[in-house]
């Protein structure tokens, strides 16, 4: 191998290209955030099955076929100010301390439908806005065919029109969606 030595002579400036600092900070904080999101408690394996859904702007969506429900089945629960829970089979709404301000009747149903869909009222009322958000769970196990990644949506309860799409975790072992809401009106879930 034949090596060479160089001799720089020159008083001459030359050009240095430096990093960008801020491209340098950008990088730092995504990772920071990415490492911040880790615990010691998270699912770490490929076997997990709990995941975030939330779509594409423009995705096209069909809310899925799941034939059943009890339109004379219902739940009802008072929940005041310290929170609580109501359940109805494998659907479950569960209500922060906070959340309302003074003691309510909820009522949760899941109607005979061609979908899957959850009604809750509180004080017999078609909508009602929380102080802080609540959780909802809707079960779709008794779906013959279960989506790989369900969306949950507010829908137009005559129409079924989805109104806003959910943002909350499938967790497909237990074939359950979890959606956190500041309102009440009507849920279903789209494939």
């Amino acid at each position: 191998m034949n090596t060479q030595t160089i001799r720089l002579q020159s008083t001459n400036e030359v050009p240095v290209k430096t990093v960008n600092r801020f491209a340098v900070s950008l990088v730092c904080g995504a990772l920071a955030l990415t490492l911040a999101n880790c615990s010691s408690d998270a699912p770490t394996s490929a076997a997990s099955a709990r995941t975030f859904s939330l779509s594409r702007v423009g995705a096209r969506h069909d809310l899925l076929s799941c034939p059943g429900g009890d339109d004379g089945a219902s739940a009802k629960a008072i929940i005041g100010p310290k929170g609580g829970t109501l359940r109805l089979g494998g659907f479950v709404m569960v209500v922060p301390k906070g959340a309302v301000l003074d003691t309510t009747t909820f009522v949760m149903r899941v109607p005979e439908a061609k979908v899957l869909k959850v009604k809750i009222r509180a004080r017999d009322e078609q909508h009602f806005v929380f102080e802080k958000p609540v959780t909802i769970t809707l079960d779709y196990s008794r779906c013959a065919n279960t989506p790989a990644d369900p969306t949950a949506w507010y829908v137009d309860e005559s129409t079924n029109a989805e109104l806003e799409q959910m943002s909350g975790f499938n967790d497909s072992s237990a074939q359950t969606f979890t959606l956190e809401t500041g309102h009440l009106s009507g849920y279903a879930l789209a494939n």
